[in-house]
């Protein structure tokens, strides 16, 4: 029997916002800078099998399977809204990827059975017992020699940036930040057993400063 997927807080707060997501992270995340400099440490890969955990409306996922057209590609998320969206964006691709309604927090794939996991923005939005379980599950299904590229909140590159941070601690919750905030990521990435770990590029933008960090094991 599959196991039922609590409900899951939308990445907006609100299911019906969920179709505005894609406009709302260009406008206020530098999106396509992001997921360019997310991308580029992994370029000359040749994965067999890549997952995108908390791919929400898709978009990286079908990236990835353009970046490498020979891997099987996954998206995997909580929230089902999210997932129509980016089912419709898969259809119109002719369905290259893969999309599971899953949690990070219990990865519905086996050891060591990836080659390359991405996820961007979803620790900040879990607890600090989430964020450990959760980067737990994607060192378990990474091969040996397997990379996770990561992509989150950090400490705020400025006072200013520091200010603007703040409505977003209020509208996300202060608790789940603490980690994000104080700069503790790698640590938690670290005590999972990745041992290779490096900042390899930041992107400020209008809401705070993203961290993109590159883990192997």
């Amino acid at each position: 029997m599959k196991t039922a997927i609590p409900p899951q807080k939308p990445a907006l707060r609100c299911n019906g916002l969920n179709r505005f997501f894609d406009q709302v992270m260009a406008l206020t995340i530098r999106e396509k800078r992001l997921r360019t400099l997310l991308l580029e440490p992994i370029r000359k890969h040749k994965p067999r099998y890549i997952l995108d955990v908390g791919c929400g409306t898709g978009t990286l996922a079908l990236l990835l399977h353009r970046q490498f057209p020979g891997a099987r590609v996954f998206g995997l998320d909580g929230d089902e809204t999210a997932l129509v969206i980016a089912r419709q964006k898969n259809a119109v691709a002719g369905w290259p990827v893969i999309l599971d309604q899953g949690l990070s927090t219990a990865l519905p794939y086996p050891d060591e059975g990836l080659d390359i996991v991405t996820c961007i923005l979803l620790l900040h939005r879990l607890s600090d017992a989430d964020k450990k379980q959760s980067i737990g599950e994607m060192r378990r299904v990474l091969t040996s020699g397997g990379t996770l590229m990561l992509a989150d909140w950090d400490k705020p590159a400025s006072e200013l940036i520091g200010l603007l941070f703040l409505g977003l601690q209020l509208f996300d919750g202060f608790d789940t930040q603490k980690a994000n905030v104080h700069g503790l990521i790698p640590a938690i990435l670290y005590d999972s057993g990745f041992k290779q770990i490096t900042q390899t590029g930041h992107v400020t933008t209008l809401l705070g400063t993203l961290a993109i960090y590159r883990a192997k094991l």
